[in-house]
C-alpha cells in the first residue's frame, strides 16, 4: 500500500455509523487533524446543512461537498476526514477518495442506524420521513459504493466509538509499520 494512501484517512458510511465521533477520536490517537466535511461546509457558508438543503437543495449541497472533499484531500497535512453519507453518490468523489486516501467504511445494521439517528432530528434526508424506510433505501443505493472504495471495513454494531477508534488505530499503526520496514 503506497504511503500516500495513508496520508489521509477518510471515513465513509451511512448517517449514524459514527463517522464524526470516531473520526475525532482516531485523529487524536494518530495525531492527525480531524475534519468533518459537514462542519467545513457549514462554516464556509454560515448555514447549517439542513438550511442549505432547504434553501438551495441537495444538488447544491453535493456540489459544496465535492469541492470541500477535493480541497481537503489536496492538503499536505495528514487528515482524518469524516465524510457525509452521500459522498459516494458521485463517481468523481469515489475516485478521489480511492486515489488520495485510505478509506474506512464504518458499517452498521439498518436497525442500529435507525436507533442512532432517531436521537437527532437535524438530518435533512430524514425530515418528516420514516428513518427505517429512508435508511433501507439509502443502503440499497450506497452500500455497493462503500464496499467498492473501502480499504478497510469495520462493523460498528454494538461497539462504543472509543473501541472502534482504538481498533482502527491499531490496524493503521501496523500498516504504517509495515511500510517503514
Amino acid at each position: 500500500m503506497p504511503q500516500e494512501k495513508l496520508h489521509h484517512i477518510a471515513l465513509v458510511g451511512h448517517m449514524g455509523s459514527g463517522k464524526s465521533t470516531i473520526g475525532s477520536l482516531l485523529g487524536n490517537l494518530m495525531n492527525y487533524d480531524h475534519i468533518d466535511l459537514d462542519v467545513v461546509i457549514a462554516n464556509q457558508t454560515g448555514r447549517s446543512i439542513g438550511v442549505i438543503f432547504a434553501e438551495k437543495g441537495e444538488k447544491f449541497f453535493r456540489d459544496l461537498e465535492s469541492q470541500s472533499l477535493e480541497s481537503k484531500l489536496l492538503t499536505q497535512e495528514p487528515l482524518v476526514i469524516s465524510t457525509g453519507g452521500g459522498i459516494v453518490e458521485r463517481s468523481s468523489n469515489r475516485i478521489l477518495l480511492q486515489e488520495k486516501s485510505f478509506v474506512i467504511w464504518l458499517r452498521a445494521d439498518i436497525n442500529i442506524l435507525v436507533k442512532r439517528v432517531s436521537r437527532r432530528s437535524s438530518r435533512p434526508l430524514l425530515k418528516g420521513k420514516d428513518p427505517l424506510e429512508v435508511l433501507t433505501k439509502l443502503d440499497r443505493e450506497r452500500a455497493n459504493f462503500y464496499e467498492e472504495i473501502a480499504d478497510l471495513t469495520i462493523d460498528t454494531n454494538n461497539m462504543k466509538a472509543a473501541n472502534v477508534s482504538d481498533m482502527l488505530f491499531d490496524s493503521l499503526k501496523s500498516r504504517l509499520g509495515e511500510e517503514n520496514e
